[in-house]
């Protein structure tokens, strides 16, 4: 039986064989030579700063390294124990630890021929294919904190409609913003949120998360809280896009997340 957990001490460098073994197995998975070694280079320059889980089945079967940021680094399993849920499984108890510390996202730059696999593990492609130093790999993410969509929630008010930006000075604040208190974020800090609908200044306020704003290259993300669960997007956009004008961002909607759920049951 196949047993999971964090790999310590002497164990990151089997972590490292395993990745060098299936690696020349599968043909230096294409890569063209300045590739392969650009990638043996990673392995040896920054594999033992990785964060490791490890599958166990007597002996070490799949491995998943990844950075404090939750960047999926390095991911193998050995070809003759595919398609038994390993990868999955090392999957899960990344996403767990990522739940965990609040973050908002976990990245992979995918080889190509790794693309369906990360996208069956739910990844979404959020760039364009790039080569750098002879790797061809596509930008994908996984995004967090969906099973907040629709929740209760209240939000403490301290920046009230019409205040001014701390940072953006010359920029007010189109709708009352705050955090939610039982809620914390990646940053140690309470979770974020935006109220929309109520255009006056209010202390505080009670309302449905309706749709989750990720911000690029940023662990954080911000919820919109709305009196419930129907919301305008046309208004959410108009309003929030006055402060995320200047971040490239994402918005998760309740409705989509609701609609993809039924799809995949």
């Amino acid at each position: 039986m196949t047993s999971y957990r964090r790999l310590e001490g002497g164990e990151v460098l089997d972590a490292l064989n395993l990745v060098r073994e299936v690696f020349f197995a599968e043909g230096n998975l294409g890569f063209p030579r300045r590739g392969a070694q650009s990638f043996l280079e990673f392995v040896s320059e920054n594999g033992e700063l990785l964060t490791w889980y490890g599958a166990f089945d007597g002996t070490l079967t799949g491995v998943l390294g990844r950075t404090e940021e939750f960047h999926i680094a390095l991911f193998f399993v050995r070809k003759e124990n595919r398609k038994q849920g390993i990868a999955r499984h090392l999957f899960e108890m990344m996403r767990e630890e990522a739940r965990a510390a609040a973050c908002a996202r976990i990245t992979v730059n995918a080889a190509e021929s790794a693309k369906e696999v990360y996208e069956a593990l739910g990844f979404e492609t959020c760039g364009e294919t790039e080569t750098k130093d002879g790797i061809t790999s596509v930008p994908m993410e996984y995004l967090l904190g969906r099973e907040n969509l629709g929740r209760t929630v209240t939000v403490t008010v301290d920046r009230p409609y019409g205040s001014l930006h701390p940072h953006y000075p010359d920029t007010e604040y189109p709708c009352n913003y705050g955090y939610v208190e039982d809620v914390l974020a990646a940053d140690g800090e309470f979770q974020d949120a935006y109220i929309i609908g109520v255009y006056e200044p209010v202390d505080s306020f009670t309302g449905v998360v309706t749709a989750i704003i990720y911000r690029r290259n940023d662990s954080e993300s911000k919820w919109v809280v709305t009196k419930t669960a129907d919301c305008d997007r046309r208004e959410v956009i108009d309003t929030v896009g006055e402060v995320e004008q200047y971040f490239d961002t994402r918005i998760l909607w309740l409705k989509n997340a609701e609609a993809q759920e039924r799809t995949q049951k």
